[in-house]
């Protein structure tokens, strides 16, 4: 039996990307669900295979850029499992563009999803948390550490993330509330979100070259909800940029240049007005990018990480 087996765990994000791929991996471990995102085709897919594990799955639609809808879509998943256990925040948006190609709502689209819907989150649910003395889970980014040019708003949120989780962890040893936080912070992972982003100039950003599969990252969430830890990064290749950027400032900016110019030859036209303003989950955790496992993950958490 897992140590997950029976606990009741809210999933943000949860109809496509790292999302959808969490959902597959807490639902094997045996762990109730309660799946928040905008689209209900996506939530439904990613519940009807949670299912078919033999865990309960309930679909909560709501737009996290709203408190009101925050706290609705707590109360309703926390109704559905009678408590809470893990909140597994994961959603995020993202425009693509440089800052004065952004307009003023996108960017601030960008943190109203990706850092306040977290709080306005985390707040509606420690309550419940600290009752069972749980556990918050997010997925942050290799953007929470260092700069990234052309998407200036998602780092502001991420990095912001960081700062508030953090502060928050202290605060919960320090009323000794028994909740834990950790986040995860991915480099590059194939989801989705590639092809459905919101763009200031028109275009898609150019896909990495080089991409970690979601269900990798969902297996480090699943691992930190297992056994916590303040912030670990999956993948060598984002580990070694924090380490540059550290250690050597100049030529880290010069090497985030480079990779900000590359993002830039991107030619694909956006559709509509991309995923900050309209739900695109369709339940799908990759993006088709082949994305890989991370052998350094592997070492930080153990073989849980690995596909075999």
């Amino acid at each position: 039996m897992s140590a997950l087996t029976g606990k009741r765990v809210l999933i943000t994000g949860a109809s496509s990307g790292i999302g959808a791929a969490a959902a597959a991996e807490f639902a094997r471990e045996g762990a109730d669900l309660a799946l928040v995102a905008r689209s209900r085709e996506g939530l439904e897919a990613v519940a009807a295979r949670a299912r078919a594990d033999g865990v309960r799955a309930h679909v909560v639609v709501a737009d996290l850029g709203s408190r009101g809808a925050a706290e609705r879509a707590v109360a309703e998943s926390v109704a559905a499992l009678g408590g809470l256990d893990i909140l597994v925040w994961n959603a995020a948006s993202m425009v693509f563009g440089r800052f004065s190609e952004v307009a003023a709502e996108d960017f601030d689209r960008t943190m109203a999803v990706t850092f306040g819907g977290a709080v306005d989150t985390v707040r509606a649910a420690l309550p419940y948390l600290e009752r069972s003395r749980g556990a918050i889970v997010a997925t942050g980014s290799v953007n929470a550490r260092i700069p990234l040019s052309s998407f200036a708003s998602y780092a502001s949120a991420k990095h912001a993330l960081r700062g508030f989780l953090g502060s928050l962890r202290i605060e919960m040893r320090d009323r000794a509330t028994g909740v834990s936080v950790s986040m995860v912070h991915p480099g590059p992972v194939d989801t989705p979100l590639w092809h459905n982003v919101s763009s200031g100039t028109g275009r898609e950003p150019r896909n990495p070259p080089d991409t970690y599969s979601p269900q990798t990252i969902a297996r480090a969430l699943v691992a930190v909800a297992i056994r916590p830890r303040a912030e670990v990064t999956i993948g060598g290749e984002a580990r070694l940029i924090e380490l540059a950027f550290a250690a050597s400032r100049p030529l880290a900016d010069l090497v985030l240049l480079l990779v900000g110019r590359y993002y830039a030859t991107g030619r694909e036209p956006v559709p509509g007005r991309g995923g900050l303003w309209e739900p695109q989950g369709a339940g799908r955790a990759d993006g088709g990018l082949h994305g890989r496992p991370s052998v350094w993950g592997a070492v930080r958490l153990g073989r849980r990480l690995l596909p075999w």
